[in-house]
């Protein structure tokens, strides 16, 4: 059956157009709980163990890596017991080779917690690195507070933690804190390639990398806008052929990773009014790079969120001051409002994808013809009842001109649909995403159509 549109929302947003989202009020009743208190409280309790270096001490109970680890441990330990079984932690420890920024080698320990759903065979990951470094990336005795660097992201993860911690979902949702990334990104590169190894479906995976909110060296800062950096060309596994395994044709911001980043900053912008997420398409900033690279390179898609503002004073540097000017990452240099709405974003995002049902399979462009339209061809998934309803997912077309870096109309199909006529619409003028829809109206993240000859 070739379905038909029934409707289109269209919101104007700087002189370009973007879907509208209608709020749910069990995602913005999730939103709504977060405590600047507790960010700020988190922030501070990381940066009192001195210096969380990947080298520093282990076993020490006040000082050093281990000891923030273990905090860690007992924050989630205390969700966990609030979730009825829900929520379980575990210490993911990885024995690493000598590397570059690790010359020694040595053991890497992530701490991870996951939120089961009802489909454990899907994932998405939210994630923040737990350890810092100061001036000299060897130095691990010196102080290296790394309040912004990156105890913000990690409160964030903490703080959504909490607050899902409670909720029942579909997929699996795990809160990740890494060690290792100030020496080369190795404990989210251990995580990501065991994922990998074992077949683990990630269907999404977000670092929360730099997110305090600083002002920079030149006064410029902005508490309403917060970047979100994805790659557009898949740096995923090679095959044989030495070709990516995954490819998307025909786009070249299309990429899984660019899907969740506007599916990202839809439901940011729709939850915290006022903030605007901007969308940098890149994989990341120069000179720098972040857990979700890892991930990327495994082929899964992968984003990270970072301030707007950076101020590299206050990054990477020991605690002095030189001419007037104080250098060092310490928690009074922070907003911790900005950061209320980094983790509201989180939620909001990452609460949606796991309420979801999982994505549509097999979608295709049919390009054996020369016409004006433009037929789409999808497997729906497969679900039977979802908890509290008998109706089955439905699904949605969204549609954007090549020019567009969000999607300006959603075209939602008949029940049972498996394909979509688009009238008028040119496959060479225009892209499009398809979406599943639950019966509570959460969708799950866009699948862009590959072109196919049938």
């Amino acid at each position: 059956m070739k379905a038909i549109a029934f409707w289109i929302l269209v919101l104007s947003v700087s002189g370009s157009s973007q879907v509208v989202l209608e709020p749910h009020a069990r995602i913005a009743s999730a939103v709504a709980k977060v405590k600047p208190e507790a960010l700020e409280a988190s922030v501070r309790k990381l940066v009192s163990f001195g210096t969380r270096h990947t080298l520093s001490e282990s076993t020490d109970p006040t000082r050093g890596i281990g000891a923030a680890r273990q905090w860690l441990i007992e924050e989630l330990t205390r969700y966990a017991a609030a979730s009825e079984g829900r929520l379980t932690m575990r210490e993911d420890p990885h024995d690493l080779p000598p590397s570059s920024r690790l010359p020694a080698g040595g053991r890497v320990v992530n701490v991870v917690a996951t939120l089961r759903g009802s489909e454990p065979e899907r994932t998405i990951v939210m994630s923040a690195h737990y350890d810092s470094r100061a001036s000299r990336g060897e130095d691990f005795k010196i102080d290296a507070p790394g309040a912004n660097d990156d105890a913000s992201g990690c409160a964030v993860v903490l703080e959504a933690a909490r607050i899902l911690a409670t909720e029942s979902v579909r997929q699996n949702v795990v809160f990740l804190f890494t060690a290792a990334e100030e020496q080369g990104l190795l404990g989210a590169k251990a995580f990501a390639e065991a994922a990998r190894r074992d077949d683990l479906r990630i269907d999404a995976m977000v670092t929360n990398d730099i997110v305090g909110g600083a002002t920079n060296t030149r006064g410029q800062v902005d508490p309403w806008t917060l970047r979100l950096f994805s790659e557009g060309v898949i740096s995923g596994p090679l095959n044989e052929r030495g070709r990516p395994t995954r490819t998307v044709v025909g786009s070249d911001q299309d990429a899984p990773s660019r899907q969740l980043a506007r599916y990202l900053k839809l439901r940011g912008e729709t939850y915290v009014p006022g903030f605007k997420v901007r969308l940098i398409f890149r994989q990341d900033r120069y000179l720098r790079g972040g857990d979700h690279r890892a991930f990327n390179e495994e082929g899964f898609a992968g984003a990270r969120f970072t301030e707007p503002f950076e101020n590299y004073d206050r990054q990477h540097q020991d605690l002095r001051e030189e001419a007037g000017r104080r250098f060092g990452d310490l928690p009074e240099f922070l907003d911790y409002a900005f950061m209320t709405r980094v983790a509201q974003t989180n939620i909001a995002g990452f609460l949606e994808v796991a309420l979801a049902p999982a994505a549509p399979a097999n979608v295709r462009m049919l390009t054996s013809q020369l016409t004006p339209d433009t037929e789409l061809r999808f497997a729906p998934p497969a679900m039977s009842a979802e908890a509290g309803g008998s109706k089955p997912a439905r699904i949605a077309i969204l549609i954007r001109r090549t020019d567009e870096p969000t999607w300006t109309e959603r075209r939602l199909l008949e029940e049972g649909a498996t394909s979509a006529l688009l009238e008028g619409l040119s496959k060479d003028d225009w892209l499009f995403g398809v979406e599943a829809i639950g019966p509570e109206g959460f969708r799950s993240l866009p699948v862009y159509p590959q072109p196919s000859a049938r």
